[in-house]
């Protein structure tokens, strides 16, 4: 299993398009996946499940900030993960049984309050942070244990609730324009994690709302190959193109039957192709991630 970041400084870098498409592909191959949905927007959550049942889950009280600041309770086991789990996810088929999705609410922005009140509940910060860290312990081995794959959607910054789950990741990939303020903005967040202390691996860069007709995009790409000497993630082979039928994807009101009929097949392969790249790193980078060989009758 792997536990992976999606995760950008810069917003409207279609990060959140490339998680859920990403976290469909695998889903299409039987692997058992996660999306947590990490951003205040709400995004990952909404297009996964659709508007009703993410109202259904912040009524319940079943998010990721409810999550969090259950975990911060003396009582709280791993048996009350999945009580925060949407299970048959996607509008592919009328729901994938093997794709979930932890859904974020607005309320994760008062996380940082949740966490100073349960602070002064112990006798000092260190007392209270190794609890949080064995927390944060008892949650990676549950995703592990149910999980092939946890896919993260993060907000655009390196909030609270990011810096509880980069301790829990195994791995972060930063989706990019190719242009120079991302390309910029990209190194500002490799810094930004390293001083967080994480461990988690940068996979790579995937380039994202790609114009072939730009000048810019295409000397970008081809200076980032080239200069392996910038402090940057090393970029994927796989672009994911500025394409209509991408965007149109998650305006669909039907429900595809197939991931080529909802992103149409040129698409679906890039999809297919950038999780390759992402299974192949993830060997590469993370040790001995057993559970990351393709499921018997998968191809």
């Amino acid at each position: 299993m792997a536990v992976v970041l999606f995760v950008n400084l810069k917003g409207g870098v279609a990060k959140t398009t490339n998680a859920v498409a990403v976290a469909e592909t695998l889903a299409e191959r039987n692997r058992r996946v996660l999306v947590i949905d990490a951003d205040h927007q709400c995004a990952a959550g909404e297009l996964l499940l659709g508007e009703k049942r993410l109202l259904m889950a912040e009524r319940r009280r079943a998010t990721l900030h409810d999550m969090l600041a259950a975990m911060l309770d003396d009582e709280f086991g791993d048996d009350q993960f999945e009580d925060f789990i949407e299970r048959g996810a996607s509008n592919i088929s009328g729901g994938m049984p093997n794709l979930a999705v932890l859904p974020c609410s607005l309320r994760i922005d008062d996380f940082s309050t949740n966490m100073a009140r349960a602070r002064r509940g112990y006798r000092s910060t260190e007392e209270f942070n190794a609890v949080y860290r064995r927390r944060r312990t008892m949650l990676r081995k549950w995703l592990i244990d149910n999980f092939d794959f946890t896919i993260i959607d993060c907000p655009p910054s390196i909030a609270l609730q990011v810096q509880a789950l980069l301790h829990v990741a195994d791995a972060y990939i930063v989706p990019s324009i190719p242009d120079r303020l991302s390309l910029r903005g990209s190194a500002h967040l490799v810094e930004r994690i390293r001083r967080t202390g994480s461990k988690v691996n940068a996979l790579g860069i995937l380039w994202s709302l790609y114009r072939s007709n730009n000048e810019v995009h295409r000397k970008v790409i081809s200076r980032a190959s080239k200069q392996h000497r910038m402090n940057l993630p090393r970029p994927f082979k796989t672009v994911i193109p500025n394409a209509t039928a991408i965007a149109r994807a998650f305006e669909h009101p039907l429900t595809p039957a197939t991931l080529s009929l909802k992103y149409e097949p040129p698409f679906a392969a890039l999809f297919r192709q950038a999780c390759d790249e992402m299974i192949h790193r993830l060997h590469a980078s993370v040790g001995n991630l057993v559970a990351l060989r393709e499921p018997a009758g998968v191809k």
